[in-house]
């Protein structure tokens, strides 16, 4: 037995323009939930990438004439968008010659629900994050001091956003109120349509700074497009046309026994939803502080093994500098300007740093320090070599404009 929610309007049948919209955009966001299932699993993407690969690679290599395929490149990501829509829309067909059914109605009910609480979630995780900012973190000592030449275009972006807590948070509301809207049928328009808004800017920042999660943006952009379509016509009628509009029938009915499950688990859900990043993401940031010998220390002098180097940029592995921005962290920027970023432990009690790399190089150093007037003086041993380091600690206020 059904609740008794069900509109009184009759609408019209579906044309077969929206029977195989609808066919199609359905095959495209199963697909989308398939590949997400297998990214997530133990060697998922080497599955998804045995089959969709083949005719992705092809398809790039042949057709746009790329070069051999880079799965975070925008280029690549746009040419399995377009073999995703062409398989997408091959199946519609094939779906359309085979069934004889008219109209999806309740179908499309349940498939428009999945699709707006799948979108409302991943979003408010994104959104959450930067509402209370841990996406973009405040600029660190590390990025302050990098040439501009030197960033990778998504480090760029990275410091563009995490340089302004204000437009980062502005950003982060966007998206959140948006996604908020979509667990409710009478305002899922309306957040439909504050996303295609925040998601076209966060795709096309995707695109144009090579971050690698162009493919989820670009389809949760799609996916707020598809949840507005069976208002366009309305929308249109309203805000162009400048003509009246009825109701969208909004009815949709649940069995009596899922009806009463959902008056509770629903609460449970958009409360999580909405507040689990928030949370996860203040604590995050309750953890950002500053370190030890927090600072920016530029080399005075370099001694290796009892020559001492002279500071050329030819040398590239004399330090210019040694940065402490980030808790169990040191970073080495090299006279090349090449930046090193390792794991640190510092002993404010014996004066002791002990460092290893992250990657795998295995460099590994253990220097005791001194404070000096002006910075500290650091002696010890980095891999093979003995080393004597005098350092100047850098007014970061007064020589970098950002920080002011």
């Amino acid at each position: 037995m059904n609740t008794a929610s069900d509109d009184s309007r009759i609408e019209p049948a579906w044309n077969p323009i929206e029977r195989f919209a609808f066919r199609a955009a359905f095959a495209y966001f199963a697909m989308f939930g398939v590949f997400s299932l297998l990214d997530a699993g133990p060697g998922g993407r080497r599955v998804w990438a045995a089959v969709n690969g083949p005719i992705v690679g092809w398809f790039g290599r042949s057709i746009l004439g790329l070069t051999p395929p880079n799965d975070s490149g925008a280029a690549w990501t746009i040419a399995q968008q377009i073999v995703s829509v062409a398989i997408a829309i091959a199946i519609a067909a094939v779906w359309t010659l085979v069934s004889r059914r008219v109209e999806y109605r309740r179908f499309h009910g349940w498939a428009r629900m999945v699709l707006r609480y799948y979108v409302a979630v991943i979003v408010l995780i994104y959104g959450g994050f930067k509402v209370i900012n841990t996406q973009f973190p405040p600029l660190t000592l590390e990025q302050i001091s990098q040439p501009l030449g030197t960033m990778a275009p998504m480090g760029l972006l990275w410091s563009f956003m995490g340089y302004s807590p204000v437009y980062t948070m502005f950003a982060g509301l966007g998206e959140v109120t948006g996604a908020f809207l979509l667990f409710f049928r009478r305002t899922t328009t309306l957040g439909a349509l504050i996303l295609i808004g925040v998601m076209s800017n966060v795709a096309l920042m995707n695109y144009a700074y090579d971050v690698p999660v162009k493919l989820l943006s670009t389809n949760l952009l799609l996916a707020s497009l598809v949840l507005v379509a069976p208002d366009a016509k309305r929308l249109f009628d309203v805000l162009v046309r400048n003509a009246s509009s009825s109701p969208a029938n909004q009815s949709f009915a649940f069995p009596r026994w899922l009806a009463r499950v959902r008056r509770f688990l629903k609460p449970i859900l958009v409360v999580g939803a909405t507040c689990v990043p928030l949370a996860f993401s203040w604590r995050l940031q309750s953890l950002f502080r500053d370190p030890p010998l927090y600072g920016l220390y530029e080399v005075r002098e370099f001694t290796r093994n009892g020559v001492v180097a002279a500071p050329l940029v030819t040398d590239s592995t004399r330090w210019r500098a040694i940065i402490f921005s980030r808790p169990q962290t040191m970073s080495i920027r090299f006279m090349s300007d090449s930046l090193r970023t390792m794991s640190a432990t510092v002993d404010t009690v014996a004066h002791n740093v002990v460092y290893r790399s992250r990657s795998g190089t295995n460099r590994r150093g253990e220097m005791r320090y001194e404070p000096t007037s002006d910075g500290l003086r650091f002696r010890g041993v980095d891999q093979a070599d003995t080393i004597d380091v005098t350092l100047r600690r850098v007014d970061v206020e007064k020589t970098y404009r950002l920080v002011r």
